[in-house]
Protein backbone atom coordinates (compact mmCIF):
# COMPACT_ATOMS: atom_id res chain seq x y z
CA UNK A 1 0.00 0.00 0.00
CA UNK A 2 1.40 3.34 -0.88
CA UNK A 3 1.59 7.21 1.17
CA UNK A 4 -1.64 7.98 -0.26
CA UNK A 5 -3.41 5.05 1.07
CA UNK A 6 -2.27 4.87 4.62
CA UNK A 7 -2.82 8.81 4.70
CA UNK A 8 -6.53 8.53 3.10
CA UNK A 9 -7.14 5.47 6.06
CA UNK A 10 -5.20 7.69 8.55
CA UNK A 11 -7.59 10.71 7.75
CA UNK A 12 -10.89 8.71 7.84
CA UNK A 13 -9.76 7.16 11.38
CA UNK A 14 -9.88 10.61 12.71
CA UNK A 15 -12.82 11.66 10.97
CA UNK A 16 -14.57 8.29 12.44
CA UNK A 17 -13.25 9.37 15.79
CA UNK A 18 -14.26 13.43 15.85
CA UNK A 19 -17.75 12.51 14.57
CA UNK A 20 -18.01 9.66 17.69
CA UNK A 21 -16.51 12.50 19.87
CA UNK A 22 -19.33 15.14 19.05
CA UNK A 23 -22.21 12.81 19.37
CA UNK A 24 -23.89 12.19 22.51
CA UNK A 25 -20.84 13.58 24.50
CA UNK A 26 -21.31 15.63 27.20
CA UNK A 27 -19.28 19.31 27.94
CA UNK A 28 -15.60 19.27 28.91
CA UNK A 29 -15.34 20.16 32.45
CA UNK A 30 -11.79 21.26 33.80
CA UNK A 31 -10.80 22.54 37.39
CA UNK A 32 -11.88 21.50 40.75
CA UNK A 33 -14.35 23.73 43.64
CA UNK A 34 -12.76 26.33 45.38
CA UNK A 35 -11.52 25.24 48.51
CA UNK A 36 -10.74 29.20 50.56
CA UNK A 37 -11.78 32.44 49.65
CA UNK A 38 -8.89 34.58 48.05
CA UNK A 39 -6.79 35.70 50.37
CA UNK A 40 -6.36 39.82 50.15
CA UNK A 41 -2.44 40.71 50.49
CA UNK A 42 -1.14 42.35 53.06
CA UNK A 43 -0.84 45.93 52.97
CA UNK A 44 3.49 46.48 53.23
CA UNK A 45 4.37 50.31 52.27
CA UNK A 46 7.66 50.14 50.29
CA UNK A 47 7.87 53.86 49.06
CA UNK A 48 10.06 54.89 46.02
CA UNK A 49 9.61 58.86 46.25
CA UNK A 50 7.11 61.50 47.76
CA UNK A 51 4.25 60.21 48.89
CA UNK A 52 1.30 61.56 47.27
CA UNK A 53 -2.61 62.03 48.90
CA UNK A 54 -5.63 62.64 46.87
CA UNK A 55 -9.24 62.54 48.53
CA UNK A 56 -11.97 61.61 46.17
CA UNK A 57 -14.84 63.07 47.93
CA UNK A 58 -18.55 61.85 48.20
CA UNK A 59 -20.82 63.13 45.78
CA UNK A 60 -23.81 66.07 47.38
CA UNK A 61 -25.67 63.69 49.65
CA UNK A 62 -23.62 61.16 50.46
CA UNK A 63 -22.17 58.08 48.39
CA UNK A 64 -25.38 56.11 46.33
CA UNK A 65 -24.41 52.72 47.71
CA UNK A 66 -23.35 51.93 44.15
CA UNK A 67 -19.77 49.97 43.95
CA UNK A 68 -17.29 52.44 43.38
CA UNK A 69 -14.26 51.45 41.31
CA UNK A 70 -11.14 53.59 41.70
CA UNK A 71 -7.99 52.46 39.47
CA UNK A 72 -4.50 54.28 39.86
CA UNK A 73 -1.74 54.36 37.12
CA UNK A 74 1.31 55.99 35.71
CA UNK A 75 2.71 55.37 39.05
CA UNK A 76 5.21 52.96 37.88
CA UNK A 77 7.01 52.55 41.65
CA UNK A 78 6.65 52.44 45.52
CA UNK A 79 2.69 51.44 46.83
CA UNK A 80 -0.93 52.74 46.01
CA UNK A 81 -3.06 52.69 49.16
CA UNK A 82 -6.92 52.60 48.15
CA UNK A 83 -9.14 53.76 51.76
CA UNK A 84 -12.37 54.04 52.76
CA UNK A 85 -13.11 53.68 56.20
CA UNK A 86 -11.87 50.84 57.62
CA UNK A 87 -11.49 49.15 54.30
CA UNK A 88 -7.75 49.73 53.01
CA UNK A 89 -6.91 47.65 49.59
CA UNK A 90 -3.23 48.38 48.50
CA UNK A 91 -0.85 47.03 45.70
CA UNK A 92 2.61 47.89 43.59
CA UNK A 93 3.05 48.07 40.15
CA UNK A 94 6.25 46.31 40.78
CA UNK A 95 4.64 42.75 41.53
CA UNK A 96 1.37 41.77 39.85
CA UNK A 97 0.90 39.29 42.66
CA UNK A 98 0.16 42.48 44.95
CA UNK A 99 -2.58 43.83 42.44
CA UNK A 100 -6.60 43.17 42.14
CA UNK A 101 -7.51 41.05 39.61
CA UNK A 102 -9.97 42.79 37.99
CA UNK A 103 -7.37 45.55 37.00
CA UNK A 104 -4.77 44.83 35.23
CA UNK A 105 -3.37 48.31 33.73
CA UNK A 106 -2.91 49.63 37.08
CA UNK A 107 -3.54 49.52 40.95
CA UNK A 108 -7.29 49.29 41.56
CA UNK A 109 -9.61 48.54 43.75
CA UNK A 110 -13.75 47.85 43.91
CA UNK A 111 -15.21 50.04 47.30
CA UNK A 112 -19.24 49.85 48.34
CA UNK A 113 -19.59 53.01 50.60
CA UNK A 114 -23.06 52.42 52.32
CA UNK A 115 -25.41 54.76 50.83
CA UNK A 116 -25.28 58.28 52.21
CA UNK A 117 -22.40 57.85 53.45
CA UNK A 118 -20.11 61.38 53.59
CA UNK A 119 -16.11 59.52 54.08
CA UNK A 120 -14.10 60.19 51.19
CA UNK A 121 -12.25 58.14 49.34
CA UNK A 122 -8.67 58.62 50.21
CA UNK A 123 -6.20 57.54 47.65
CA UNK A 124 -1.95 57.77 47.96
CA UNK A 125 0.74 56.80 45.82
CA UNK A 126 4.62 57.50 45.39
CA UNK A 127 5.40 60.25 42.77
CA UNK A 128 6.99 58.96 39.88
CA UNK A 129 9.32 61.75 39.38
CA UNK A 130 8.43 62.09 35.87
CA UNK A 131 6.79 65.60 34.54
CA UNK A 132 4.98 64.72 31.27
CA UNK A 133 4.27 61.15 33.11
CA UNK A 134 1.65 61.85 35.57
CA UNK A 135 -0.06 59.74 37.44
CA UNK A 136 -3.44 58.90 37.06
CA UNK A 137 -6.96 58.18 39.09
CA UNK A 138 -10.06 57.34 37.50
CA UNK A 139 -13.06 57.07 39.62
CA UNK A 140 -16.45 55.65 38.83
CA UNK A 141 -19.18 52.58 37.54
CA UNK A 142 -16.67 49.54 37.82
CA UNK A 143 -17.87 47.97 34.17
CA UNK A 144 -17.11 50.84 32.25
CA UNK A 145 -13.68 51.19 33.88
CA UNK A 146 -13.11 47.26 33.89
CA UNK A 147 -13.63 47.43 29.97
CA UNK A 148 -11.29 50.01 29.57
CA UNK A 149 -8.90 48.80 31.50
CA UNK A 150 -8.84 45.08 29.26
CA UNK A 151 -8.58 47.45 26.40
CA UNK A 152 -5.27 49.13 27.74
CA UNK A 153 -4.02 45.76 28.83
CA UNK A 154 -4.74 44.12 25.20
CA UNK A 155 -2.88 47.00 23.43
CA UNK A 156 0.14 46.86 26.02
CA UNK A 157 0.52 42.91 25.48
CA UNK A 158 -0.36 43.39 21.41
CA UNK A 159 2.74 46.30 20.84
CA UNK A 160 4.83 44.31 23.11
CA UNK A 161 4.22 41.12 21.47
CA UNK A 162 4.81 42.44 17.82
CA UNK A 163 8.28 43.89 18.96
CA UNK A 164 9.41 40.66 20.31
CA UNK A 165 7.78 39.31 16.73
CA UNK A 166 10.49 41.55 15.18
CA UNK A 167 13.02 40.39 17.24
CA UNK A 168 12.66 36.87 16.20
CA UNK A 169 12.04 37.54 12.70
CA UNK A 170 15.88 39.36 13.02
CA UNK A 171 17.85 36.52 14.60
CA UNK A 172 16.69 33.97 12.23
CA UNK A 173 17.31 36.63 9.37
CA UNK A 174 20.78 37.09 11.18
CA UNK A 175 21.61 33.38 11.78
CA UNK A 176 20.38 32.72 8.21
CA UNK A 177 22.49 35.49 6.33
CA UNK A 178 24.82 36.37 9.28
CA UNK A 179 24.54 40.08 8.00
CA UNK A 180 25.13 42.59 11.23
CA UNK A 181 22.66 44.53 10.96
CA UNK A 182 20.20 41.72 11.91
CA UNK A 183 22.57 41.55 14.72
CA UNK A 184 22.23 45.60 15.52
CA UNK A 185 18.45 45.71 14.81
CA UNK A 186 17.76 42.55 17.24
CA UNK A 187 20.00 44.27 19.87
CA UNK A 188 17.60 47.50 19.38
CA UNK A 189 14.61 45.59 19.73
CA UNK A 190 15.49 43.53 22.77
CA UNK A 191 16.00 46.78 24.59
CA UNK A 192 12.98 48.57 23.05
CA UNK A 193 10.96 45.05 24.31
CA UNK A 194 12.30 46.05 27.56
CA UNK A 195 11.89 49.67 27.95
CA UNK A 196 8.16 48.36 26.53
CA UNK A 197 8.16 45.97 29.58
CA UNK A 198 8.86 48.70 31.90
CA UNK A 199 6.61 51.81 30.71
CA UNK A 200 3.53 48.92 30.74
CA UNK A 201 4.27 47.31 33.88
CA UNK A 202 4.27 44.09 32.14
CA UNK A 203 7.30 43.41 33.78
CA UNK A 204 5.92 42.37 37.29
CA UNK A 205 3.35 40.11 34.86
CA UNK A 206 2.73 37.52 36.79
CA UNK A 207 5.50 38.18 38.96
CA UNK A 208 8.65 40.77 38.54
CA UNK A 209 11.04 38.97 36.07
CA UNK A 210 13.63 41.66 35.66
CA UNK A 211 15.83 42.93 38.67
CA UNK A 212 14.92 46.76 38.92
CA UNK A 213 12.50 46.44 41.85
CA UNK A 214 12.56 50.08 43.93
CA UNK A 215 14.50 51.55 40.69
CA UNK A 216 12.04 51.36 38.37
CA UNK A 217 11.85 54.68 37.19
CA UNK A 218 15.84 55.46 36.87
CA UNK A 219 15.53 52.04 34.40
CA UNK A 220 12.95 53.33 32.80
CA UNK A 221 14.18 56.79 31.16
CA UNK A 222 18.32 55.00 31.21
CA UNK A 223 16.61 52.78 28.64
CA UNK A 224 14.81 55.50 26.99
CA UNK A 225 17.52 57.89 26.69
CA UNK A 226 19.17 54.61 24.86
CA UNK A 227 16.49 53.64 23.12
CA UNK A 228 16.23 57.57 21.45
CA UNK A 229 20.07 57.60 20.52
CA UNK A 230 19.17 54.24 18.90
CA UNK A 231 16.44 55.95 17.22
CA UNK A 232 18.04 58.49 16.48
CA UNK A 233 21.09 56.28 14.56
CA UNK A 234 18.57 53.82 12.86
CA UNK A 235 16.58 57.31 11.58
CA UNK A 236 20.02 58.37 10.14
CA UNK A 237 20.72 55.82 8.41
CA UNK A 238 17.54 55.00 6.78
CA UNK A 239 17.73 59.28 5.39
CA UNK A 240 20.88 58.22 3.83
CA UNK A 241 22.59 61.44 5.24
CA UNK A 242 25.80 60.29 4.69
CA UNK A 243 25.62 60.71 1.39
CA UNK A 244 24.79 64.08 1.05
CA UNK A 245 26.54 65.57 4.39
CA UNK A 246 28.82 62.83 5.50
CA UNK A 247 30.31 65.68 7.97
CA UNK A 248 26.72 66.08 9.68
CA UNK A 249 26.08 62.42 9.67
CA UNK A 250 29.32 62.19 11.65
CA UNK A 251 28.33 64.64 14.05
CA UNK A 252 24.98 63.17 14.47
CA UNK A 253 26.02 59.46 14.62
CA UNK A 254 28.58 60.37 17.15
CA UNK A 255 25.89 62.43 19.18
CA UNK A 256 23.42 59.14 19.09
CA UNK A 257 26.28 56.99 20.23
CA UNK A 258 26.81 60.01 22.81
CA UNK A 259 23.24 59.19 24.39
CA UNK A 260 23.12 55.39 24.64
CA UNK A 261 26.71 55.79 26.46
CA UNK A 262 24.94 58.43 28.53
CA UNK A 263 22.40 55.95 29.56
CA UNK A 264 24.76 54.39 31.92
CA UNK A 265 24.76 57.04 34.45
CA UNK A 266 20.92 57.67 34.21
CA UNK A 267 20.49 55.43 37.52
CA UNK A 268 22.89 57.32 39.93
CA UNK A 269 21.30 60.60 39.11
CA UNK A 270 19.12 61.91 41.91
CA UNK A 271 15.61 61.96 41.52
CA UNK A 272 15.11 65.29 40.22
CA UNK A 273 17.78 65.18 37.74
CA UNK A 274 16.17 62.02 36.60
CA UNK A 275 12.54 63.78 36.09
CA UNK A 276 14.84 66.70 34.22
CA UNK A 277 16.47 64.64 32.31
CA UNK A 278 13.17 62.64 31.30
CA UNK A 279 11.71 65.79 29.64
CA UNK A 280 14.69 66.84 27.87
CA UNK A 281 14.89 63.37 26.62
CA UNK A 282 11.05 63.53 25.01
CA UNK A 283 11.15 66.71 24.11
CA UNK A 284 14.11 66.34 22.09
CA UNK A 285 12.87 63.29 20.59
CA UNK A 286 9.65 65.18 19.46
CA UNK A 287 11.81 67.43 17.93
CA UNK A 288 13.77 64.84 16.76
CA UNK A 289 10.77 63.68 14.60
CA UNK A 290 9.75 66.95 13.51
CA UNK A 291 13.59 66.99 11.89
CA UNK A 292 13.34 63.55 10.57
CA UNK A 293 9.87 64.73 8.99
CA UNK A 294 11.02 67.56 7.38
CA UNK A 295 13.82 65.49 5.62
CA UNK A 296 11.43 63.18 4.49
CA UNK A 297 9.20 65.33 3.04
CA UNK A 298 12.00 67.12 1.03
CA UNK A 299 12.88 63.98 -0.19
CA UNK A 300 9.50 62.88 -1.16
CA UNK A 301 9.55 66.24 -3.49
CA UNK A 302 12.72 65.84 -4.53
CA UNK A 303 11.54 62.02 -5.60
CA UNK A 304 14.20 60.67 -3.91
CA UNK A 305 12.71 56.84 -2.77
CA UNK A 306 13.82 56.63 0.82
CA UNK A 307 11.44 59.79 2.01
CA UNK A 308 8.54 57.99 1.79
CA UNK A 309 9.51 55.47 4.68
CA UNK A 310 11.09 57.70 6.94
CA UNK A 311 8.18 59.80 6.93
CA UNK A 312 5.97 56.63 7.61
CA UNK A 313 8.12 55.73 10.72
CA UNK A 314 8.04 59.35 12.51
CA UNK A 315 4.53 60.47 11.70
CA UNK A 316 2.97 59.03 14.37
CA UNK A 317 5.06 60.87 17.09
CA UNK A 318 3.77 64.06 15.47
CA UNK A 319 0.32 63.92 17.00
CA UNK A 320 1.55 62.61 20.34
CA UNK A 321 3.41 65.80 20.34
CA UNK A 322 1.07 67.92 19.08
CA UNK A 323 -1.68 66.77 22.00
CA UNK A 324 1.34 66.71 24.58
CA UNK A 325 1.56 70.41 23.67
CA UNK A 326 -1.75 71.38 23.35
CA UNK A 327 -4.02 68.47 25.85
CA UNK A 328 -1.74 66.90 27.95
CA UNK A 329 -4.76 65.89 29.99
CA UNK A 330 -6.53 64.26 26.95
CA UNK A 331 -3.13 62.60 26.12
CA UNK A 332 -2.48 61.62 29.13
CA UNK A 333 -5.05 58.86 29.80
CA UNK A 334 -3.48 56.87 26.75
CA UNK A 335 0.24 58.03 26.62
CA UNK A 336 1.17 54.69 27.56
CA UNK A 337 -0.59 53.15 24.75
CA UNK A 338 0.10 55.23 22.33
CA UNK A 339 3.98 55.31 22.90
CA UNK A 340 3.87 51.98 22.41
CA UNK A 341 1.73 51.42 19.51
CA UNK A 342 3.93 54.29 17.68
CA UNK A 343 7.35 52.41 18.92
CA UNK A 344 6.10 49.35 17.90
CA UNK A 345 5.05 51.06 14.50
CA UNK A 346 8.53 52.57 14.31
CA UNK A 347 10.17 49.35 14.67
CA UNK A 348 8.37 47.46 12.08
CA UNK A 349 9.26 50.32 9.32
CA UNK A 350 12.83 50.28 10.50
CA UNK A 351 13.04 46.56 9.78
CA UNK A 352 11.39 47.07 6.42
CA UNK A 353 14.01 49.28 5.50
CA UNK A 354 16.52 47.14 6.62
CA UNK A 355 15.11 44.00 4.95
CA UNK A 356 14.78 46.20 1.82
CA UNK A 357 18.49 47.84 1.71
CA UNK A 358 19.62 44.31 2.38
CA UNK A 359 17.55 42.82 -0.24
CA UNK A 360 18.81 45.68 -2.62
CA UNK A 361 22.03 45.27 -1.23
CA UNK A 362 21.95 41.28 -2.68
CA UNK A 363 20.70 42.26 -5.78
CA UNK A 364 23.75 44.23 -7.08
CA UNK A 365 26.17 41.87 -5.60
CA UNK A 366 24.38 39.19 -7.56
CA UNK A 367 24.31 41.87 -10.45
CA UNK A 368 28.20 42.02 -9.84
CA UNK A 369 28.66 38.41 -9.77
CA UNK A 370 26.59 38.32 -13.20
CA UNK A 371 28.52 40.63 -14.57
CA UNK A 372 31.89 39.06 -13.52
CA UNK A 373 30.73 35.90 -15.30
CA UNK A 374 29.46 37.17 -18.44
CA UNK A 375 31.14 38.07 -21.60
CA UNK A 376 30.35 41.55 -22.48
CA UNK A 377 30.67 40.78 -26.03
CA UNK A 378 28.39 38.35 -26.98
CA UNK A 379 25.99 38.32 -23.54
CA UNK A 380 27.10 34.43 -23.09
CA UNK A 381 28.88 33.38 -19.86
CA UNK A 382 32.61 33.82 -20.13
CA UNK A 383 35.16 31.20 -19.03
CA UNK A 384 34.79 31.02 -15.40
CA UNK A 385 30.88 30.63 -15.18
CA UNK A 386 31.61 27.53 -17.93
CA UNK A 387 34.10 26.14 -16.12
CA UNK A 388 32.06 26.34 -12.42
CA UNK A 389 28.95 24.62 -14.80
CA UNK A 390 31.06 21.91 -15.91
CA UNK A 391 31.40 21.17 -12.48
CA UNK A 392 28.05 21.19 -11.54
CA UNK A 393 27.18 19.27 -14.51
CA UNK A 394 29.67 16.58 -13.67
CA UNK A 395 28.50 16.00 -10.63
CA UNK A 396 25.00 15.61 -11.41
CA UNK A 397 25.86 13.11 -14.21
CA UNK A 398 27.87 10.96 -11.50
CA UNK A 399 25.05 11.02 -8.74
CA UNK A 400 22.30 10.41 -11.14
CA UNK A 401 23.86 8.13 -13.96
CA UNK A 402 23.12 10.40 -16.91
CA UNK A 403 25.47 10.95 -19.84
CA UNK A 404 27.02 14.08 -20.65
CA UNK A 405 28.84 15.60 -23.61
CA UNK A 406 30.63 18.73 -24.12
CA UNK A 407 31.84 20.43 -27.45
CA UNK A 408 34.43 22.65 -28.08
CA UNK A 409 33.49 24.95 -31.26
CA UNK A 410 36.02 27.41 -32.84
CA UNK A 411 35.22 30.11 -35.69
CA UNK A 412 37.44 28.83 -38.64
CA UNK A 413 39.72 31.19 -40.05
CA UNK A 414 38.42 34.43 -37.65
CA UNK A 415 41.68 36.39 -38.20
CA UNK A 416 41.30 36.43 -41.86
CA UNK A 417 37.73 37.60 -41.13
CA UNK A 418 39.08 40.80 -39.06
CA UNK A 419 42.21 41.20 -41.71
CA UNK A 420 39.38 41.66 -44.29
CA UNK A 421 36.12 42.71 -42.86
CA UNK A 422 37.70 44.97 -40.18
CA UNK A 423 37.57 44.16 -36.28
CA UNK A 424 34.42 45.62 -35.99
CA UNK A 425 32.96 43.13 -38.08
CA UNK A 426 34.84 40.34 -36.48
CA UNK A 427 32.60 41.12 -33.30
CA UNK A 428 29.47 41.21 -35.14
CA UNK A 429 30.47 37.81 -36.25
CA UNK A 430 30.94 36.24 -32.75
CA UNK A 431 27.80 38.06 -31.70
CA UNK A 432 26.00 36.47 -34.58
CA UNK A 433 27.45 33.00 -33.65
CA UNK A 434 26.50 33.38 -29.96
CA UNK A 435 22.84 33.95 -31.24
CA UNK A 436 23.18 31.23 -33.40
CA UNK A 437 24.84 28.58 -30.83
CA UNK A 438 22.18 29.45 -28.69
CA UNK A 439 18.95 28.99 -31.26
CA UNK A 440 20.72 25.45 -32.35
CA UNK A 441 20.82 24.27 -28.18
CA UNK A 442 18.44 23.14 -26.43
CA UNK A 443 17.47 25.62 -23.51
CA UNK A 444 18.67 22.91 -20.59
CA UNK A 445 22.16 22.85 -22.80
CA UNK A 446 24.71 25.39 -21.18
CA UNK A 447 26.42 27.83 -23.55
CA UNK A 448 29.98 30.18 -23.08
CA UNK A 449 32.57 31.85 -24.83
CA UNK A 450 35.61 30.53 -23.75
CA UNK A 451 37.80 32.92 -25.44
CA UNK A 452 38.62 34.87 -28.48
CA UNK A 453 36.63 32.53 -31.53
CA UNK A 454 36.31 29.59 -29.33
CA UNK A 455 32.81 28.57 -27.48
CA UNK A 456 31.98 25.57 -24.91
CA UNK A 457 28.66 24.02 -25.23
CA UNK A 458 27.44 21.85 -21.89
CA UNK A 459 24.98 19.07 -22.70
CA UNK A 460 23.96 17.37 -20.09
CA UNK A 461 21.68 14.34 -20.73
CA UNK A 462 23.12 13.96 -24.01
CA UNK A 463 25.22 11.63 -26.05
CA UNK A 464 27.84 12.81 -28.70
CA UNK A 465 25.59 11.99 -31.57
CA UNK A 466 22.94 14.14 -30.29
CA UNK A 467 25.51 16.93 -29.88
CA UNK A 468 26.81 16.28 -33.72
CA UNK A 469 23.07 16.65 -34.91
CA UNK A 470 22.95 20.11 -33.29
CA UNK A 471 26.46 21.28 -34.56
CA UNK A 472 24.77 20.19 -37.91
CA UNK A 473 22.02 22.48 -37.30
CA UNK A 474 24.12 25.22 -36.09
CA UNK A 475 26.43 24.53 -39.06
CA UNK A 476 23.31 25.17 -41.59
CA UNK A 477 22.80 28.19 -39.44
CA UNK A 478 25.58 29.90 -39.54
CA UNK A 479 25.59 29.57 -44.09
CA UNK A 480 23.56 32.74 -44.55
CA UNK A 481 25.87 35.08 -42.20
CA UNK A 482 26.57 36.97 -45.16
CA UNK A 483 22.96 37.95 -45.56
CA UNK A 484 21.83 38.43 -41.79
CA UNK A 485 25.01 40.79 -41.42
CA UNK A 486 25.15 42.29 -45.03
CA UNK A 487 28.47 41.71 -45.78
CA UNK A 488 29.31 40.25 -49.04
CA UNK A 489 31.70 37.35 -49.68
CA UNK A 490 31.43 36.24 -45.65
CA UNK A 491 31.98 32.88 -45.13
CA UNK A 492 31.64 31.85 -41.31
CA UNK A 493 32.01 28.18 -40.63
CA UNK A 494 33.16 26.27 -37.50
CA UNK A 495 35.33 23.52 -36.33
CA UNK A 496 33.49 21.10 -33.66
CA UNK A 497 35.39 18.61 -31.43
CA UNK A 498 32.84 16.67 -29.39
CA UNK A 499 33.55 14.42 -25.98
CA UNK A 500 31.38 12.00 -23.49
CA UNK A 501 32.27 12.22 -19.86
CA UNK A 502 34.05 9.01 -19.25
CA UNK A 503 33.60 7.05 -15.96
CA UNK A 504 37.09 6.83 -15.24
CA UNK A 505 37.24 11.02 -15.06
CA UNK A 506 38.76 11.69 -11.83
CA UNK A 507 39.43 15.61 -13.31
CA UNK A 508 36.98 18.34 -15.42
CA UNK A 509 40.71 18.96 -17.42
CA UNK A 510 40.93 15.07 -19.10
CA UNK A 511 37.38 15.87 -20.52
CA UNK A 512 38.18 19.65 -21.72
CA UNK A 513 41.17 18.06 -23.12
CA UNK A 514 39.54 15.56 -25.22
CA UNK A 515 37.17 17.80 -26.60
CA UNK A 516 39.92 20.06 -27.33
CA UNK A 517 42.13 17.48 -29.08
CA UNK A 518 39.31 16.55 -30.92
CA UNK A 519 38.56 20.16 -31.97
CA UNK A 520 42.33 20.47 -33.24
CA UNK A 521 41.53 17.49 -35.62
CA UNK A 522 38.64 18.71 -37.31
CA UNK A 523 40.74 21.68 -38.06
CA UNK A 524 43.51 19.67 -39.40
CA UNK A 525 40.90 17.60 -41.08
CA UNK A 526 40.13 20.45 -43.21
CA UNK A 527 37.89 22.62 -40.95
CA UNK A 528 33.92 23.13 -41.49
CA UNK A 529 33.58 19.74 -39.69
CA UNK A 530 32.98 18.06 -36.05
CA UNK A 531 35.26 15.15 -34.66
CA UNK A 532 33.92 13.39 -31.65
CA UNK A 533 37.27 12.09 -29.25
CA UNK A 534 37.11 9.03 -29.63
CA UNK A 535 37.00 9.06 -33.64
CA UNK A 536 40.01 11.20 -33.17
CA UNK A 537 42.28 9.23 -30.96
CA UNK A 538 41.15 6.05 -33.45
Amino acid sequence: MGKAGLLTIAAGVLLLTACRGVDGELPLVTGAPATSAEATPTCTHVHTGAHLALSLPAPEGGWPGAPQAVVVMNTFAGSVDIRHGARIRCGSPEDARSLDTRFRAGVGAVIVPEAGDTAPIEVGFDDNALPLWRPIVQLGEPAPIQRADIARFAVRIASIVMVLTLLASALLAFFATRERAFASYAAAASLFALWQALLSGLWAWPRPWLPVAGATVPALVALGLGMAGLTAAALLRQSRLRRRRPRLDRAATWSARGLVLASVAVPWLPPGAVGALSVAVEVGFYLLCLVFTITAITAIVRRRGDGLLLLAGVVPFLPIAALQALLPDALAQWKVEAFMLAGGWLALTCSMVLTLRLGRLRRQRDEMRLLAQTDALTGLPNRRAALERLEQCIAHARDTGEPLTIAFLDVDHFKRINDLHGHETGDRVLRHVAHALRAAFRDADHIARMGGEEFLAILPGADPMHAATRIDVLRISLQGAAEALGVPDLQVTLSAGVSALHPDDVETASLLRRADSAMYAAKRGGRDRTETAVLAVA
